[in-house]
Formats: structure tokens, sequence, C-alpha cells
């Protein structure tokens, strides 16, 4: 009589599961199998927990663009506007003579004309026009709005952030006295970016 071949794998396979049951070691392939299961739940729970975070992010958006009458965004305080203090200017910590960079007082307006603490995320560049198209920028600082927020200064009737940018890559000076100064500001509560811009005079310039 032939040997049937379906009973034969039959009996190795209870064999196997016999011998899987009996060990005391478990197959290494069922613990990476466990893992990333728990790895995939876990990156599943971390993405429904960000989208839920979008979404309240979201309906704050809309509710705020979307207020009316007395409760209208136009009617909140808010950034209409910023400026460059005038007082603005290069710095020189060292007492040397020679500017190490320039502070920028920045003011953040209402509608009014009024300087507010509004929060956002602030960039600002030194432009040396004086030199070639391509090497211009000598300084550049970007904060966000928790870098930005310690720097307010609000007292003796003066109202602004106070900004320090060295000059790039640790320069010792700049070759021009004459420095333009440019600012982007992003309002967090309207998602509004604003721009000025200044020129300033420097101390100890090469030229």
């Amino acid at each position: 009589m032939r040997p049937n071949p379906i009973l034969a794998v039959l009996v190795l396979s209870l064999c196997i599961v016999a011998a899987g049951c009996n060990g005391t070691k478990p197959d290494s392939r069922i613990t990476q199998i466990q893992q990333l299961q728990d790895k995939t739940q876990e990156q599943a729970r971390l993405l429904a927990q960000k989208d839920e975070q979008l979404a309240a992010q979201s309906k704050r958006i809309q509710e705020l663009q979307g207020l009316t009458d007395e409760r209208s965004l136009d009617n909140l305080v808010h950034v209409a506007s910023i400026e460059i203090d005038r007082l603005s200017g290069g710095y020189d910590d060292e007492h040397t003579g020679v500017d190490q960079g320039v502070v920028v007082y920045l003011r953040l307006l209402d509608r009014d004309g009024d300087a507010i603490k509004a929060t956002g995320n602030v960039r600002v560049r030194l432009l040396d026009l004086a030199k070639p198209e391509g090497a211009q920028l000598v300084g550049e600082v970007s904060l966000d709005a928790a870098a930005l927020r310690p720097l307010w200064y609000g007292r003796l009737l003066t109202y602004h952030y106070t900004i320090r940018v060295p000059w790039s890559a640790g320069a010792k000076r700049v070759e021009h006295k004459s420095i333009t100064v440019i600012v982007d500001f992003t309002d967090l509560l309207s998602g509004k970016t604003f721009t000025t811009q200044k020129v300033v005079e420097v101390n100890g310039a090469a030229a």
C-alpha cells in the first residue's frame, strides 16, 4: 500500500505543533510580530492624537475667521502694523568702537497706533546694499514665539521687543556703515505677515 501524502503532512504538522507546545523558548518570529503590532498600535495612537490637535486648531481658526458683530476679529486687539524704533542701531558690547551687530527695537502696533505685546514668529535680516548682489546679507536671526516672548521690554513708556542680530559668520565688522534692516513678523492670532525696513548706521565699518 502506498503511503498517503496528505496523512503524512498532517502527522508532520502535528509533530511541529507538539514540539512548539512542549518547548520553553518562544518562537523569535512570533515575538517580532508582536513587537511590530505593538509599534503599529502606538503609531496609530500618536497619529490620532495629532489629528485631534490639528482639528482643534482648525476649529479655533474657523471660529476666529467667522466672528461677527462685536466679537469680530477687527474688534479684537491685534497687530495691524509693525515698526522699527528710531533708537535701533549698532551695538558695541566690547566697548571697542566697533559694533558687533545691530540691535533692533521692534514695536507691534494695533489699528490705533498703540504698541501691544502680541506673539508670533519674527525674522530679521541685515543687508549691506553697497555690496554686490548675492553678498549683501551680513546678519540674520529667526525667532519663534517662544524665543521672542522673553525679549519683550515694557516700562518707562517704552514697549518693544529687543532683538540683537550679530554679523554673519563671526565677522568682526562690516564694510559699510549704512545697514538696511528688514523685519518680517507673522502674527499667531491672525496668521498675517507684516514687513518693515529701516536704514541704520553702525560704527567701525571698514568704509
